[in-house]
């Protein structure tokens, strides 16, 4: 007498946790330049993304402020781009908190600062502010 073989459901199941990076990633796609951003600025940029995403995201996340990234509530003069709001909903991004990293740590030669969102270890840059008057704290 033949075996009856079990049949698997032909239902998919949505990956909630697929994409759990255990490093820092950057999306360039929403990034507005700074109009004093010049060649030695891009360089620095790509030194500090390196360095930041070149560590265990928890050990990176340990780092002071001067070195390391920081999640503030400032308030913007500029607009972000709409198209990072455009039919996203894994984007859940509360505008008013951003994160921020130095260019230049401790702010030597300038004070420069990349301004973004953290989403799932994913550093969305939105803006790069080249003399630090771009921003102002909020309370």
């Amino acid at each position: 007498m033949p075996k009856k073989v079990k049949q698997k459901s032909l239902i998919s199941k949505v990956c909630n946790h697929c994409f759990a990076p255990t490093h820092l990633k950057f999306n360039f796609s929403f990034i507005t330049y700074d109009e004093n951003f010049e060649d030695e600025y891009k360089v620095q940029f790509l030194k500090r993304i390196r360095e930041l995403s070149s560590v265990p995201y928890l050990e990176m996340m340990n780092w002071n402020k001067s070195k390391g990234i920081e999640i503030e509530k400032i308030s913007i003069s500029k607009q972000i781009s709409p198209s990072f709001f455009d039919g996203n909903s894994h984007r859940n991004f509360d505008s008013g908190k951003y994160a921020i990293f130095r260019l230049y740590p401790n702010d030597n030669p300038i004070l420069a600062r990349v301004i973004g969102c953290l989403i799932n270890k994913v550093f969305y840059v939105f803006f790069i502010d080249i003399g630090g008057n771009l921003y102002k704290h909020s309370n």
